[in-house]
């Protein structure tokens, strides 16, 4: 079965616009912290606002759009993405900008499993993992990318620029999009959208108790504990509930979902990078922009490389792997005294970390739990525990780094990775599908 490259293209490039996006921000960062006289902790917050809104809409988004059309529902999420860009790009406050964050990661959410689910019918079973693998090496590229065009643009242009280069992106696709037939739909109900809307409460609330002291821990404590209940109501009395409760009714998928949770976690650490170098090494906007190449470049390359290692010899052992990379290079850059070539080969290691637990070996783990007419459903319920980890990552590290500064912040990467390990040694592995023999004539 040879993929159809006109329908992909199409899919590949929206994926592409949001990855960009994410590792496009890292060295305006603290471009924007000056802009609105901004602390770090507080600027951990446009990840974590961006990270809650895509939770919320992936799995909502995913499941919409195994029933009424992934494609309907993926133009749907670029259109949002392009417009909360421009208002992040023309933001006079911060609470602005914060909105804008919210409704990109809602964008984001109908974006990313749903051209996924789309992307993987283009392939036959047996190279299913090739499929998620090119998802992953789109992931790579903009990895590659958008460090250096976010410190170009950040340098000489403002960190508004970084914004406004989605919407020609975006543009691009609505009008490729005209030639892309939609793909089959389910006739299934659609879940529960008052279960996402507390799960979205249940998790700003519990997050921000991670945050503030006082009487707003303990006030946000409650407002937590009464969403928690609020939801396990609904997600009972539900029809279709929120969250498909089939994945983690076993050790196999909790394990599973803990492991995404500490993946998330990891990822998160990235866009902390660039002011780990302006500040330690003394590196400028632009050069710490460039200083993710190394770890983008490896990342890029890899990606497909993990696709066929997923299809090969199945997804634990890549994702144990990538885990042991991931913590390798936390110790690397927690360790005191940071040089230039320590950094180089810390960014090196995190690439491959990156290429080998982001992509195919959790998504294919993820597919395995459901039936093959919920593909959207099953991408989202990985994203949304990868999206858990990245929520909580730029909080629980920034508080890392309070105590014990960038040798805190990346040493708890380097613990989460550890801590992966071990879950996901806890999940059987997914056996790679029987390839078929070729027949030859004559």
């Amino acid at each position: 079965m040879r993929p159809n490259w006109r329908i992909l293209s199409v899919y590949l490039i929206g994926v592409f616009m949001g990855a960009l996006d994410t590792n496009v921000l890292a060295p305006v960062f603290p471009l924007i912290m000056r802009s609105f006289h901004l602390r770090l902790t507080w600027m951990a917050w446009t990840i974590t606002g961006y990270t809650v809104a895509y939770i919320a809409s992936t799995v909502l988004a995913g499941a919409w759009g195994d029933r009424i059309g992934h494609k309907r529902v993926f133009l749907w999420g670029i259109a949002a993405f392009m417009l909360a860009s421009l208002l992040a790009a023309f933001s006079p406050v911060f609470w602005v900008f914060m909105l804008a964050r919210i409704v990109q990661g809602a964008g984001a959410g109908a974006v990313y499993p749903n051209a996924q689910a789309e992307g993987i019918l283009q392939f036959s079973a047996e190279r299913r993992g090739m499929a998620l693998g090119l998802f992953g090496a789109v992931f790579g590229m903009a990895s590659v990318l958008g460090p250096t065009l976010g410190g170009l643009l950040g340098q000489y242009l403002g960190w508004p620029s970084v914004f406004l280069i989605n919407v020609p992106i975006a543009v691009l696709v609505l009008l490729l999009s005209g030639r892309v037939a939609a793909g089959a739909v389910s006739e299934r109900p659609i879940p529960d959208w008052r279960g996402g809307l507390v799960f979205s409460l249940l998790l700003s609330s519990a997050l921000l108790t991670l945050a503030v002291g006082g009487w707003g821990r303990w006030a946000l404590g409650l407002v937590a504990l009464v969403a928690l209940a609020a939801f396990i109501g609904l997600e009972r009395g539900g029809r279709v509930p929120f969250l498909d409760p089939a994945p983690i009714r076993s050790l196999r998928g909790v394990a599973m979902m803990v492991g995404a949770a500490l993946i998330g976690l990891d990822m998160s650490a990235a866009v902390f990078v660039p002011t780990l170098v302006q500040r330690v090494l003394g590196f400028t906007v632009l050069a710490s922009g460039l200083a993710l190449l190394p770890a983008a470049f490896s990342g890029a390359v890899l990606s497909g490389a993990g696709g066929v290692l997923v299809d090969r010899i199945g997804p634990r052992k890549v994702l144990v792997v990538g885990l042991l990379a991931g913590a390798a290079g936390g110790l690397l850059l927690a360790w005191p005294g940071l040089t230039l070539t320590r950094f180089i080969i810390a960014m090196l290691v995190f690439g491959l970390g990156t290429a080998f637990t982001m992509g195919a070996p959790l998504n294919r783990m993820a597919l395995a739990l459901y039936r093959e007419d919920q593909a959207g459903e099953a991408l989202s319920v990985a994203a949304l525990f990868r999206g858990i980890g990245m929520s909580a990552g730029p909080i629980i590290l920034t508080a890392a780094h309070s105590v014990h500064g960038f040798a805190g912040m990346f040493g708890s990467v380097m613990i989460a990775s550890l801590v992966g390990v071990l879950a996901f040694l806890v999940v059987p592995d997914v056996k790679p599908p029987k390839r078929q023999p070729v027949l030859t004539e004559g």
